[in-house]
């Protein structure tokens, strides 16, 4: 008799536990080096300021910043223009939160923060003027960049189960996406 209760008790608790699996929001976790990768294929981009002045960047680096739910984005900078002697070198911090596009269900880039924006050899007046207006153009053109397409096996269990991304918690691990039906997502 216990045996039997003990077995339809283990049933009925495996039962339960497949069952709140099929109920719980599906999530997944994109490594820092995944991310690294997708964000990479966004580049290198132009960026021109103020009409004298081309701002070329090259892939960047990404640090996770769980304590503020952000990403850093370390990059390689080159500045050409007409009115530079030739081609100057330096760098670009900058750290962004995420947004979802549902269009094409994407995560892409907002809330851009230029920390930091270095080049060598640049002529004093012309580090004022760089630092005046370069990080606003920056933000702007870094604004909207994609981070994260969903992937197809995501998309389907959208279309079949009607959820959508409910949040996205950068974390020492990555990026953890999570999903709710939308009447759980108000």
């Amino acid at each position: 008799m216990r045996r039997r209760l003990f077995l339809a008790s283990s049933l009925f608790a495996a039962s339960l536990l497949a069952a709140c699996s099929l109920l719980a929001p599906p999530s997944y976790t994109l490594s820092a080096a995944e991310l690294q990768t997708i964000v990479a294929k966004s580049f290198p981009r132009s960026y021109p300021l103020l009409g004298l002045l081309q701002l070329d960047v090259q892939a960047p680096s990404l640090q996770l910043l769980p304590e503020t739910n952000r990403i850093q984005a370390t990059m390689r900078a080159e500045m050409s223009g007409k009115v530079l002697p030739h081609r100057l070198d330096g760098t670009m911090v900058l750290d962004f939160a995420l947004r979802y596009s549902p269009a094409d269900h994407s995560l892409r880039a907002t809330q851009v923060q230029v920390q930091s924006l270095q080049m060598t050899g640049l002529p004093e007046a012309m580090e004022v003027m760089l630092q005046a207006y370069a990080p606003r153009a920056a933000e702007h053109a870094m604004e909207d960049v994609v981070v994260h397409t969903l992937r197809q096996e995501d998309l389907e269990r959208l279309d079949n189960a009607a959820e959508l991304p409910a949040t996205f918690q950068v974390t020492a691990e990555g990026l953890r996406i999570e999903f709710v039906k939308p009447q759980d997502a108000k």
